[in-house]
């Protein structure tokens, strides 16, 4: 290996320095050489050490959770989820007229391509159906307990 290419550039150091910046032990290399003789670099280095030294003294905090805050946040991100994934009416209209004008105008390859992709839809539509259901019978359970 020739002098030229051992040497690093910063990018590739810029890389690693959030791993780097862990305690522990690590073997000398070329790593090494170009923090000891980038400014840079090392100023950067620092920024992660200091920002995971920081981090650390937030392990002993405690801090007090109100009561029935899990439940709140998983049923807000459930509802958030399923508007997300079961589509609306309008929706699905709209998609069904798209769908509709676009094979009409097109060939028999184009045909095909459409009923594919409305089988996925419908599979995909049933599937997030069945998941909705199942979620809301165990939603509706667990609000008896």
């Amino acid at each position: 290996m020739t002098r030229t290419s051992r040497r690093v550039r910063c990018e590739d150091v810029r890389e690693l320095l959030p791993e780097y910046a862990e305690p522990g032990p690590r073997p000398a290399g070329p790593l090494e050489v170009h923090l000891a003789s980038c400014v840079g670099c090392r100023a950067e280095l620092e920024q992660y050490r200091s920002l995971l030294s920081s981090l650390a003294a937030y392990r002993e905090v405690e801090v007090a959770v109100p009561d029935g805050y899990l439940n709140g946040v998983l049923h807000a991100a459930r509802i958030a989820s399923y508007r997300r994934l079961v589509p609306t009416r309008a929706h699905l209209r709209a998609t069904s007229v798209r769908v509709g004008s676009a094979v009409r105008r097109h060939d028999r390859g184009l045909r095909y391509a459409a009923a594919t992709l409305g089988g996925a839809a419908a599979g995909a539509t049933a599937i997030a159906i069945v998941w909705w259901s199942i979620a809301r019978r165990a939603m509706s359970g667990a609000g008896a307990l």
